[in-house]
């Protein structure tokens, strides 16, 4: 979940009109051409999902992926092979997972709103002029994003083990994960995600890095799962402590488009349910950590007229709120300087890259049996 911001589905970004109206900052649903943001909370809608865009005018189309039709088995902690295909979880449900990559902790990715597997894969074309932008125009795209080797999945696949997964809803069709209503609840992904790992048998504890509302799942899985999380990476996440920035009528407003759902952006959310969800909790561990913010503003002067009206949460409250979280995880790090709108992997993925570098090393470094 991005934030709202348009919302980008697994296989086409989407526009940010529709994103804005669904999670307004964070909720990434986007329809194409109109308003897009990706997923999550982000900008003012959902954005559709960064595979969808093309890299140039004349797109090199990305090899598509060849999902499994049915459940493979997973490979064993020892054999750490790469692996691309459905997992079962039990229950009658299976979930699409990728990983590639030795060592350990194990990186587990998690996607935004709308978002899975192939965004973690996918670059925003470093020649693109909207990177030049002062805002963040890329959820009013539907150009410019590609699989690339240069990838956040692809490069940490390099000095550790990584994973990502779709949640239900992200992809249709045969070789996907098994659907579930919509819109759903933080339990049922934070179960989703427990019972994912389980079935993988990826040994933890896991350094979880999550982005927009990834974040949220991130928070409720460490709270609830203290000893299978050794660190974690927050990508301009969406935080419970927003609701201590924002206003109760933002906040009313962003939980009824975050729980809007459309063909393009099939995955809804209850924002507000999620909130007294994470504070009815544990408390989270103290692990190594590192926030990363967006500086390029969303662009909600794109929406349409009627998406600009009542309360509304800005892209000041999300840096706010981000603060925030900083320093109640007592991050190493809480980098502001990204050159980026809401989607730090595509924009500027060498910077998410190197922050779960860090966090990797300082868990390897530690003393054995340490907290």
């Amino acid at each position: 979940m991005a934030w709202s911001s348009a919302g980008r589905g697994h296989g086409a970004r989407r526009v940010l009109a529709v994103a804005v109206s669904c999670a307004l900052t964070w909720g990434a649903a986007g329809y194409a051409g109109a308003s897009a943001s990706g997923g999550g909370f982000a900008s003012p809608s959902l954005a559709a999902p960064a595979a969808s865009r093309s890299a140039s005018p004349t797109p090199t189309p990305a090899p598509p992926l060849p999902p499994t039709p049915t459940p493979t088995p997973a490979p064993t902690a020892r054999e750490q092979r790469d692996f691309r295909g459905l997992v079962d979880v039990g229950g009658g449900r299976k979930i699409y997972t990728e990983c590639r990559g030795k060592g350990s902790p194990t990186v587990i990715l998690i996607a935004g709103k709308g978002n899975g597997v192939e965004d973690w894969k996918s670059v925003l074309d470093p020649a693109d002029p909207i990177h030049r932008a002062p805002g963040d125009d890329l959820p009013w795209r539907t150009t410019g994003v590609h699989l690339s080797d240069d990838s956040v999945f692809s490069q940490v696949s390099r000095f550790t083990r990584v994973c990502a997964y779709d949640r239900p809803g992200i992809r249709t069709g045969p070789g996907t994960t098994t659907p579930r209503p919509q819109p759903h609840t933080l339990d049922l992904a934070v179960d989703d995600l427990n019972a994912l790992l389980t079935s993988l048998g990826e040994p933890g504890p896991y350094v979880l890095v999550a982005h927009s509302y990834g974040g949220l799942i991130a928070t409720l899985y460490a709270r609830t799962h203290p000893r299978n999380v050794a660190g974690l990476v927050m990508v301009d996440t969406v935080t419970e402590l927003i609701a201590d920035v924002i206003s109760p009528g933002a906040l009313k407003n962003w939980d009824t488009t975050n729980a809007r759902t459309s063909p393009q952006v099939r995955e809804g959310v209850h924002i507000m349910d999620a909130f007294r969800r994470i504070n009815a909790a544990p408390p989270m561990p103290r692990v190594p950590a590192i926030v990363l913010s967006a500086d390029k503003p969303w662009r909600l002067d794109l929406l349409p007229p009627a998406e600009r009206k009542g309360e509304r949460v800005a892209f000041k409250d999300s840096l706010a709120a981000l603060d925030q979280l900083s320093k109640a995880l007592h991050a190493k790090q809480h980098i502001t300087e990204t050159h980026s709108g809401h989607d730090i992997y595509l924009y500027s993925p060498q910077v998410v890259t190197d922050a779960i570098r860090s966090v990797v090393d300082d868990v390897r470094s530690a003393p054995a049996g340490a907290p």
